[in-house]
């Protein structure tokens, strides 16, 4: 099938072999549209010896978060076969009508993947370094004659300012058609949240392009300029049939990284680990993301294994015990105390939680169960006093896939939980509070509290709202 073939010509895509249907539609809703539309009019009242094809633009363009926000900036893209020449291009925002002249040409790197045995298809990752602080510019990305639109990307501030971020749990199901509402409800109602952190299963069969296209399509516009902070699921794992099972199994598919282009901070030496272990400091906040696949045995599986195991464990040690930032928020998947029915992650708990605790972090945000929980401040596997040494984790999900819950941690919790609940959550920082609101898909608030720290960093939590 043609790379070119409209959107609504194709039939639905299996869940398990993706087609070769591409960015078309993904690119006019990532906001290239009325440029797209004159030119399939002028096509359409062109004579019969028109061309009827022209290239797909650039899309899936999405901003990756970053080791360092204020001063340097990275995106991915997906275009249509190797391009002579692939760039990203950059301006100071304007106003005025954009020529192009003057722009700051980066060269991009070419990133060829197979989603399935014989498919290549094509990703590409520029990176604008020596950037501004706090200021707002304008980019591109593609080649000569074939440019994605400008889209708008903004630097942090060097020192630190009050900010807010979106959290989500699993995507996963039903990207296009249902979680979209959720992604664009957030959109509406934080339009200046800073990034977008999702805690893992963004689509459901990790390998399959198509599920990644609809993910991408549910967003539009947004990650073009809000960056993305994600974190993978044992969905984003999964690879086709007949593909051999790698070293590492528990690691994210080509198709998952073909879509960011995240920091290389991780364990030294873990090649595995690339794009799957980081951190990013984003004014007093450490977030630090990693992929907890690699702990869901009670033990390593074997010595490579192992090794891997150990390095994470080592590095997460250090860059929690190194943090010179007032506020740390550690993501991934799977959850300290589970919410949901027949799961309950022990020998991860035992392995983690102490770390936590041991090295003061503030808020723990995770997917996975399909349900929505969070505790209150814990230690040691019990509820502390709100002004005491301890740890918040939530448990959320964005996606219309749904669990039964289950209280076997209720003794933890906070009062509000919820089944059957699509969601999003604001985290707002200013200085010594943080503050957490969550939200239905209706924008209705559902739940909320605050941490205030004082001048030694120790923090007291008070509940803000229930529903």
């Amino acid at each position: 099938m043609s790379i070119f073939t409209r959107r609504n010509e194709v039939a639905a895509p299996s869940e398990n072999v993706p087609s070769r249907r591409k960015f078309l539609f993904s690119a006019l809703s990532a906001g290239v549209g009325a440029g797209l539309a004159a030119q399939a009019c002028a096509q359409d009242a062109a004579p019969a010896s028109a061309p009827a094809d022209l290239p797909a633009p650039p899309g899936r363009i999405l901003l990756s978060a970053s080791e360092n926000p204020a001063r340097v900036q990275r995106v991915a893209w997906r275009a249509h076969g190797p391009l002579d020449t692939p760039a990203a291009q950059l301006i100071p925002m304007t106003a005025s009508p954009i020529s192009g002249e003057g722009a700051q040409t980066v060269p991009a790197s070419h990133r060829p993947f197979e989603p399935v045995p014989g498919m290549t298809e094509h990703s590409y990752t520029a990176a604008f370094t020596g950037l501004e602080p706090d200021t707002a510019y304008l980019y591109r990305v593609g080649n000569e004659g074939n440019w994605s639109a400008w889209n708008e990307l903004r630097t942090a501030p060097e020192k630190p300012e009050k900010f807010r971020f979106l959290y989500m749990g699993d995507p996963q199901n039903d990207l296009r058609a249902q979680w979209s509402r959720t992604i664009r409800r957030a959109f509406r109602q934080v339009p200046d949240a800073r990034f977008l952190l999702l805690a893992g299963d963004l689509v459901n069969h990790g390998f399959n392009d198509d599920q990644w296209d609809e993910l991408t399509d549910a967003m539009g516009f947004i990650p073009a300029s809000m960056p993305v902070l994600p974190t993978p699921g044992n969905h984003d794992t999964k690879r086709a049939e007949g593909v051999e099972t790698p070293e590492h199994p528990y690691t994210a598919s080509p198709t998952y990284h073909a879509h960011f282009c995240l920091p290389e901070n991780g364990p030294a030496g873990v090649d595995c680990l690339k794009g799957e272990a980081y951190y990013a400091d984003y004014m007093g906040v450490r977030i630090v993301s990693f992929n907890s696949n690699i702990f869901t045995d009670a033990r390593p599986r074997k010595q490579s294994h192992r090794e891997v195991w150990d390095a994470l464990l080592a590095w997460i040690e250090e860059v929690l015990a190194n943090n010179p930032n007032r506020w740390t928020v550690v993501t991934h998947h799977h959850p300290v105390y589970s919410g949901s029915a027949r799961r309950d992650n022990k020998a991860m708990r035992d392995l983690l939680r102490p770390i936590y605790e041991k090295h003061g972090v503030d808020l723990v945000l995770q997917g996975h169960d399909h349900c929505y929980c969070r505790t209150l401040k814990t230690a040691d596997d019990k509820v502390v006093a709100a002004d005491a040494p301890g740890v918040v984790y939530v448990v959320s999900v964005s996606g219309p896939k749904m669990y039964d819950m289950d209280p076997k941690f209720k003794a933890l919790m906070a009062d509000t939980m919820l089944s059957r609940t699509q969601l999003f959550h604001t985290i707002e920082v200013d200085g010594d509070s943080l503050v957490f609101d969550s939200h239905d898909t209706s924008g209705r608030r559902v739940d909320g509290f605050r941490l205030d720290k004082n001048a030694s960093g120790a923090s007291t939590m008070k509940e803000t709202f229930k529903a």
